[in-house]
Parts: structure tokens; sequence; C-alpha cells
């Protein structure tokens, strides 16, 4: 790691045209030995200070790094920075986290900076997305061990397997959401349930009659039973199967369809109405076809000879760019 030797009395001069040109290395020190000054550099940049001593500095002293950017600095070359990840997401005590390919023989190293900057956790697991209709979590531990842990979120506790499960900060306005609207007395049905992302907030939250959940993933189905027993709700009807076959009908008042991918369902969701009654539909939307989940939901009305009233219609999240995840509530009646 290279420096800039300079004499005391040259020190913030060239400190300051370090900054300018943006040379001097943030994540090390300036270190005063003698009569002379070692400002920090990276070594792209050695060039341009011919005039003085560039010298290896076999004890840096570095500075505590505030965040990801600064602490990844120290690791991963400056050429390759800007491959560097800026987010990532905590889940209960574990750490996930998107790396660019280019990063791959830094992985690793990349997973015990993220342990140093929160000590409190006890894995990093890199994400490389999500696979078929359930979800599955593709994913590798790159530091620390273990990948089954117990999230807390609004006044909720969520146990899971980072491997097997997935779970979405992103959607926690609408858990909390669900949560507030959904009234007293109410039947719901959660055609995509997973391990109570919806069903446990309205459980804790709200005084639903009954709340149908319903969970093809055999993994996420043994969550969501454990999740019931967490936190102490009984008004949960856990059903594990196809919700196509497996959801009853003609017994809600709200129906929740959480799952982005699931137009082919909405036929379905409105048989489970008990006459009348609100859906919550989730999709993934590009920005073009904005009208989408409304055209469909209108289509799938007419096809059952029901009317259909668009109550809202709001963004959840960005999912990548261009594309949104949405949800629009639609009242159903005969």
């Amino acid at each position: 790691m290279k420096a800039v030797r300079v004499p005391k009395e040259k020190a913030e001069e060239v400190r300051k045209y370090a900054e300018k040109i943006g040379a001097k290395d943030k994540t090390r020190l300036i270190v005063r030995k003698g009569e002379f000054v070692e400002i920090p550099i990276y070594d792209d940049f050695i060039d341009h200070f011919k005039e003085y001593e560039i010298i290896e500095q076999k004890n840096p002293v570095f500075s505590r790094p505030k965040n990801i950017t600064d602490a990844l600095k120290r690791i991963i070359p400056h050429d390759l920075l800007r491959f560097a990840p800026k987010r990532y997401k905590i889940i209960g005590d574990i750490i996930i986290i998107k790396i660019h390919e280019k990063l791959e023989k830094y992985k690793f190293k990349i997973g015990e900076v993220l342990l140093d900057l929160h000590p409190h956790c006890k894995s990093v697991w890199r994400d490389f997305g999500k696979e078929g209709m359930i979800r599955k979590p593709k994913v590798e531990c790159i530091a620390g061990s273990g990948s089954e842990t117990i999230h807390r979120e609004n006044k909720c506790l969520f146990k899971l397997d980072v491997t097997k499960v997935m779970y979405s900060l992103g959607n926690q306005a609408e858990r909390a959401r669900m949560a507030r609207i959904v009234k007293d007395g109410e039947v719901v049905v959660d055609m995509f349930a997973g391990i109570g992302y919806f069903s446990i907030p309205i459980a804790v939250h709200s005084n639903a009659e009954k709340i149908y959940s319903i969970e093809i993933n055999p993994d996420a189905f043994d969550y969501l039973i454990e999740n019931i027993k967490i936190n102490c709700v009984d008004n949960i009807v856990p059903i594990l199967g196809d919700c196509m076959f497996a959801a009853p009908e003609g017994v809600a008042d709200r129906v929740i369809m959480g799952h982005i991918r699931c137009h082919d369902f909405i036929k379905k969701a409105m048989t489970v109405l008990d006459k009348e009654g609100v859906i919550h539909y989730h999709e993934s939307v590009p920005e073009p076809v904005m009208e989408r989940p409304i055209i469909r939901l209108k289509k799938n009305a007419e096809l059952l000879n029901k009317n259909i009233k668009i109550l809202s219609y709001r963004k959840v999240k960005n999912y990548s760019p261009g594309v949104y995840h949405v949800v629009v509530d639609a009242y159903v009646y005969t």
C-alpha cells in the first residue's frame, strides 16, 4: 500500500492536492514520523507525485470504516471499486448480499468485512436470486455459519432458513398496511402465505375472525407452523397445497395474492370471496404496461359475470430497472 513521504512543512499542500485529484486513500490515516509525514495514496496515482518519495507502508494505520463502501476500499483494488456492493440486507442475525461476478475472488473477504461491521450477526450469505414459482433462494455462505434465524418486524417474529425460503424487507410497509386495514370479524384468505409474511401481522395486529394461510412449499409451510406458535396466534388455519385447488371457496371477505406472478390465479381468488369482498393483487409490471394488472382483474371479473371497482393502485417497491412491484386493491361484487 503506497504513501507519499513529504517534509512536514509540505504535508498540508500535498494532502489537499491528493484529495483534489482523488488520490488520497481515505481508509488509511496520515502518519507523522519525525520530520516527515506519510500521506496514503492509491497505487494508480504514483505518477502524480514524482517530486516526492513514494514508500510502501508495511504497517498502515487504518481509520475505522463507517460503512461498507469505506470498508471495501481496503480489500478491493481501486479499478474494481465501481463493482463493489453498496447495499445489503440483514434478516435477523444473517446478512444477505449480492456480489458482482468480477469480485468473485474477494467474496470471502467481503463476508469478513460485513461481520466486522455487524458483530451481532453470525453469517453472511451471497444472494444469486430466486428459483421457480416457490422462489427458493439460491445462496452461498461466504462468512460465519448458520442459515436459520428469527427476524423481528412490526412486533412480529418470523423464523426462517435463508437457504430454503425468501424474505423481502422491501415489502415491510405493505405487510403493515394489510394488518391495519383488515376489519374486525373478517375472514381472510392468504393464497401464497409463505412463512406467514401477511398472515402473521394480520393475526397479531387485527381482529380477523379467521385467516386461511395456503402454502405449496413444504419448507415454507413448516416455518409457517413454527411462526404461528412463536407468535402465539390461534386464528390462522394453515393449509399445505396448491391454492388453485386447496383454497376454500365462498368464504372470504378479503383475499391476499402476495405472489408477484400469480395472474393465473385471479379467477380462483374471485371464487374464494363470499359473494363480495376485496382482493389485494400483486404483480411485477414493466413501466410501459402499467395498466396490465387492472386489465387482468377486470377481464377475470367479466368472465365470472362479476363487477369490480378499483380501490387503489400502489407501488410496493422497485423490482428491477423499469419494472415495479405493484399491488391493486379491488372490490369485487355481483
